[in-house]
């Protein structure tokens, strides 16, 4: 019913609602969201198909204390997510266990909107403006731009990766190219554990968030001077590297 839903009189229907829908499987990975669930997210539902619930949901942490999707799957009837609200409870998802051809599903309503993103709008912005460009050297001045006021530092770059070389496609104040291990994972390093000499101009360090392509290998890198980041800075940063990972297939196509 609902896990061959495209084209269907009930695609119409949960696409048409505000509410996020997601459906998962029974190893709790996304099978389809709706649109109100891709626009939240910042990705489509092709970027977010298989992902775990816990991947997409981060931060909600009363999903992780009293999951629904987790008790739907078990007690196979309806579940919900209740948390206490100023003046009375409210539901916060409502998950609904079916089977479809021999397969045990989970359809999910999320009723009330959680912090699971504080930067949701960001992440929604920032995906429609890369949406707008085909090849990264046409999105590259939007990424620099988002780069900088996200993270009120100047001195910021793209890179394109290559067998542990780091070449420079757009920035400024940033090494035109430097070499060294690669980034397996966002790091945040002091000016003496640099890939480059950048005592003078990185005395505080920099931010390096590595973006992967499908099958894992790093094929852009975003450096920033680190300044005097705070974490909220820096979830900004590695939320532009979490949007860009959904098409860095499609904008390094032609590198």
């Amino acid at each position: 019913m609902f896990k061959n839903i495209p084209d269907s009189f009930t695609e119409k229907i949960l696409c048409s609602i505000s509410e996020l829908v997601i459906i998962f499987d029974s190893n709790i990975r996304v099978v389809w969201v709706n649109p109100s669930a891709e626009l939240f997210f910042g990705h489509s539902t092709e970027f977010l198909t298989g992902k775990k619930c816990t991947d997409i949901f981060q931060g909600l942490l009363e999903c992780f204390d009293n999951c629904p999707v987790a008790r739907a799957l078990v007690s196979g009837n309806r579940e919900t997510l209740v948390v206490d609200g100023i003046i009375a409870p409210h539901t916060l998802i409502e998950a609904v266990s079916y089977n479809e051809d021999g397969e045990q599903l989970v359809l999910a309503i999320v009723h009330s909107v959680p912090q699971v993103d504080r930067n949701k709008a960001l992440r929604r912005d920032f995906a429609a403006l890369l949406n707008q460009s085909a090849t990264l050297q046409e999105a590259a001045q939007d990424i620099l731009n988002a780069m900088q006021s996200l993270t009120s530092v100047d001195s910021c770059g793209i890179y394109e990766v290559s067998k542990g070389e780091f070449n420079l496609i757009l920035g400024e104040k940033v090494p035109e190219s430097f070499s060294g291990p690669g980034f397996e994972s966002p790091c945040y390093l002091s000016s003496e554990n640099l890939p480059f000499n950048g005592k003078k101009s990185f005395p505080d360090g920099a931010a390096f968030i590595p973006v992967p392509d499908t099958e894992g290998n790093t094929r852009i890198l975003l450096l920033a001077g680190r300044g005097t980041m705070s974490s909220r800075f820096r979830n900004k940063l590695e939320m532009m590297g979490s949007v860009l990972e959904s098409c860095v297939n499609r904008l390094t196509s032609s590198l």
